[in-house]
């Protein structure tokens, strides 16, 4: 008796918890839209572009300004132009800040977030991220790598760790070499365009440079996270078993009760023999 009970209170709150859930798919961004960005930076972030809630629709705006600018003009350097289009669109579609899963979005990620490690529910699912105004550095690559890879253009995952902080980006694939994007911190684009947009490691070993492209920011916190990096495999998710572990907890919260109502029903039987 007592373990039907303990069964029944289960299903009711996995139950309770799945409908809230579902009522809850509406738009966090238009909750939350109205919020001045947390970090105190000079940010570029647009709240005009909210509407941008999914992969597909900022590949349909991406290629609607890429038509704009480029259908009819002489450019034939695709993955170039497309990025710097991209990048632009990313940098003013967020402002810095993570965004996390909670009870009425994953209820199994943030429960389990709990006991473990509170980044099990900072979100790296690309179409969730993009249910939010807020996003960091690593939200934001992953944005911007998922769209390029479904465009076909080559990148890879630029990670740092200084002495007093992280810091992840991203490298993109024309002209026949890498070129070092940061939708993030928002470095000077007219500087790092002025030098053909360079890859980390000559932007890193050209220190004057570096600082420059980074003016708002503390010369020695600059030269701290930037003082070693490494490379991610090219064109790959950059957290695959993450992204696989959010996508069973997300469909745990919507169907864990299932499971309790079975063990209800089979308990139930038992004890009514």
């Amino acid at each position: 008796f007592t373990l039907q009970v303990i069964l029944l209170g289960l299903l009711i709150l996995a139950f309770v918890a799945a409908i809230i859930q579902t009522i809850n798919i509406t738009d966090p961004v238009a909750k939350q839209i109205n919020e001045l960005p947390k970090s105190g930076r000079n940010e570029e972030f647009d709240p005009a572009l909210s509407r941008l809630n999914s992969t597909e629709t900022v590949i349909n705006y991406c290629d609607s300004l890429y038509d704009q600018q480029y259908k009819n003009s002489d450019v034939d350097d695709f993955q170039k132009y497309y990025t710097e289009i991209l990048s632009s669109v990313i940098r003013k579609r967020f402002y810095h800040g993570y965004s996390y899963y909670g009870l009425r979005t994953n209820y199994m990620a943030f429960l389990f977030s709990k006991v473990s490690a509170n980044g099990y529910r900072a979100i790296i699912v690309p179409d969730d991220i993009l249910k939010y105004p807020a996003a960091a550095c690593s939200q934001q690559s992953i944005i911007m790598m998922e769209v390029l890879r479904k465009k076909n253009i080559a990148s890879r995952k630029v990670g740092f760790q200084g002495h007093q902080s992280g810091h992840f980006c991203f490298e993109v694939f024309y002209d026949g070499g890498w070129h070092f994007y940061d939708t993030n911190m928002e470095p000077d684009n007219e500087v790092l365009n002025a030098h053909n947009r360079p890859d980390i490691a000559s932007l890193v070993a050209n220190k004057e440079l570096l600082l420059k492209a980074y003016k708002s920011y503390p010369a020695e916190l600059i030269l701290d996270v930037f003082s070693t990096y490494t490379y991610g495999p090219v064109n790959t998710f950059p957290a695959p078993r993450g992204i696989v572990f959010q996508r069973i907890t997300m469909f745990l919260s919507y169907t864990l009760w299932l499971f309790f109502l079975i063990l209800y029903i089979l308990v139930r039987r038992r004890y009514l023999r």
